[in-house]
């Protein structure tokens, strides 16, 4: 959460007009990302939690240590040496260097990390898993972080045999391929297949989807979200639902911005970003819900740091809206990669959209 990021809509006002460009259409800048399609075969009988977003990201950020790391575990990441090197400190601490090159805006500092530049999804899969299935998700790698994706992929192969869920059963590595989009069944670049790695080249990322909204919506007015994951939504500290559309575009628009500037390739890149997005939060309070069925869905996840366990509850549903959707649809389409909210690094948030 920014420091002085304002979170309810009565106090967001003052401090977007002071960036605001009403008369200019809102630019959202370049973020490309590449989407990695895993397959992890099980070795036994694995017991998994039930929501295995969070499994996966902190097995993952310990292989990851394990794989990379060369001070040891007692070196805190902020003073090591190596840190500006050092890809578990590049994508999983995601440290904030205030004498970076170009430097922290002022509306950005008092943030403790910056926005973790990937995200995994999980596939449905059984929580008891027999010996031989497969335990799929994706893996989403944005900006700077796809450079680092041979050693993200050692990680995981590794992650796996160390073991995985109840009990620690071990995993194989069974096939990693690049997809194009959430959803889809084709595959891109076969990457490993069958024990052999196919190729040893750096994938490029893509630029994140700019097609028109399902339905041809942006001409008839209409859009349909489905929150296929909790979407966890908060103002002062409460969990809020999604049908406050000034709040929902808020968190849209700053993830994206704030992913953008922190994974942004160069600095002029992240000079050009325009911070004055209240255009977009007036368009979103234009439009109206004309259908919705939200409701709370609970889960939770052990913390090891924290020792304890820690609620992942969030909305889940649809809601219909209907209205100018023209200058909300490049933010619906950047959202249904980036997910939305807190957790969207577990799988959280994730948000398909539509024909409605």
């Amino acid at each position: 959460m920014l420091a002085f990021l304002p979170t309810t809509v009565e106090a967001e006002a003052p401090f977007l007009g002071l960036f605001a460009s009403p008369s200019a259409p809102f630019p959202l800048p370049p973020l490309p990302h590449l989407r990695l399609r895993i397959s992890l075969r099980s070795l036994g009988v694995a017991r998994l939690p039930e929501f295995t977003g969070s499994m996966l990201r902190g097995a993952f950020g310990h292989a990851l240590k394990r794989s990379v790391c060369s001070m040891g575990a007692e070196q805190a990441c902020e003073t090591c040496r190596l840190r500006h090197d050092c890809s578990y400190a590049r994508i999983f601490e995601s440290p904030i260097e205030p004498d970076a090159p170009g430097g922290v805006p002022p509306f950005l500092r008092g943030l403790p990390r910056a926005p973790h530049p990937y995200v995994f999804e999980p596939h449905p899969s059984p929580r008891d898993l027999s010996s031989g299935g497969e335990l799929i998700f994706d893996l989403l790698l944005l900006g700077r972080a796809i450079e680092h994706q041979a050693r993200v992929l050692l990680a995981i192969e590794r992650m796996g045999k160390t073991g995985l869920g109840a009990g620690r059963v071990p995993f194989e590595l069974a096939r990693v391929a690049t997809v194009n989009a959430p959803g889809d069944r084709n595959l891109g670049t076969l990457l490993f297949d069958r024990g052999t790695w196919a190729t040893t080249a750096l994938q490029p990322g893509r630029p994140l989807p700019s097609s028109p909204l399902p339905g041809r919506a942006e001409e008839r007015g209409r859009i349909r979200l489905r929150f296929e994951t909790p979407l966890r939504l908060f103002s002062q500290g409460n969990l809020v639902a999604p049908d406050d559309l000034r709040l929902f575009t808020l968190a849209m628009v700053r993830r994206h911005l704030e992913l953008a500037h922190f994974e942004a390739a160069t600095a002029s890149e992240r000079d050009a970003i325009d911070w004055g997005f209240r255009p977009l939060l007036d368009a979103a309070s234009a439009l109206r819900i004309v259908g919705k069925h939200l409701v709370f869905q609970d889960c939770a996840r052990y913390s090891h740091r924290q020792d304890r366990k820690i609620s992942l509850g969030g909305h889940v549903g649809v809601m219909t809206l209907e209205g100018d959707l023209a200058p909300l649809a490049p933010l619906l389409r950047s959202a249904e990669v980036l997910h939305v909210g807190k957790g969207a690094v577990f799988g959280m948030g994730r948000i398909t959209l539509e024909a409605a």
